[in-house]
């Protein structure tokens, strides 16, 4: 009997074809690039069935939160906004005008084409174009989203945009973090030096931050439209971060035969 027991213990231990896949699974879901994404999924999904079934939690929250930005924002005198360098911040998630061109330039998307096409040249290598394609089929996704919830805006007096895209996540947010930061990590794929990639994560980091900052401060978007295009946008650059080099995973046994063979 005791020979039974010690034989299925041994059956199902961590080594054998019952025992690896829980195991395995459970040293997955430990690693960050595996837990973040799966917890930013989490926090989108549940401001997306929020927003969708219009309750009235989610709506009071950013009427109080705009409310009392607004209070502060808008001039006593004249009820302009102030600082009006932050409306130039909140433009940088969107797209300029120039002379000659009938078309607004989206300038996350061509700053995302550039520095993929010119990565791609320096390395020699796909990656970076398939990371900017992953990145494009992310802000379609949003674009996507946006207009299935069709959620009226805070400036908008009930009604969605115009082009029926609605408000959640927000598009500009979502530009940002998929335009600037997919091309914060193909540089950072290129530029390897931990000061340098240091460097580049900051500089993202207080970009993403500032125009969401700024898109609250000018009343173009609700508080979790921004927060909702952090979530979905951010779990999305843990695929192009995977894809383009820039994040890669390393097994406990490959990690240990590296440290022999260095």
């Amino acid at each position: 009997m005791t020979d039974t027991r010690m034989a299925s213990d041994t059956a199902a231990g961590p080594g054998s074809p019952l025992g690896e896949p829980a195991s395995g699974w459970r040293r997955a879901l430990r690693r960050p690039d595996v837990w973040v994404p799966l917890a930013l999924l989490g926090v989108f999904l549940v401001l997306w069935a929020l927003v969708l079934a219009r309750p009235t939690f989610l709506t009071s929250f950013d009427v109080r939160v705009r409310d009392h930005v607004q209070n502060t924002a808008r001039s006593d005198v004249d009820g302009a906004h102030r600082w009006p360098l932050i409306k130039s911040v909140a433009d940088l998630g969107g797209g300029v005008t120039v002379p000659g061109v009938p078309v607004q330039i989206q300038l996350p998307m061509a700053a995302m084409t550039v520095v993929s096409l010119i990565c791609a040249a320096v390395r020699r290598n796909w990656r970076p174009l398939a990371a900017a394609a992953i990145g494009f089929a992310a802000l379609g996704l949003v674009l996507l989203l946006k207009a299935i919830g069709d959620r009226p805006g805070p400036g908008m007096a009930g009604q969605a945009l115009t082009d029926r895209l609605g408000y959640f996540p927000s598009g500009h947010t979502g530009n940002t973090m998929i335009g600037y930061g997919t091309s914060a990590l193909i540089l950072a794929s290129v530029f390897t030096g931990r000061h340098a990639r240091r460097a580049i994560a900051a500089a993202m980091t207080s970009l993403a931050l500032a125009v969401g900052f700024s898109l609250v401060w000018m009343n173009y978007h609700w508080l979790s439209d921004v927060l909702g295009s952090y979530a979905l946008c951010g779990a999305a650059l843990f695929v192009v971060a995977r894809v383009s080099g820039t994040m890669t995973t390393t097994t406990p046994a490959g990690a240990a035969s590296s440290a022999r063979s260095g």
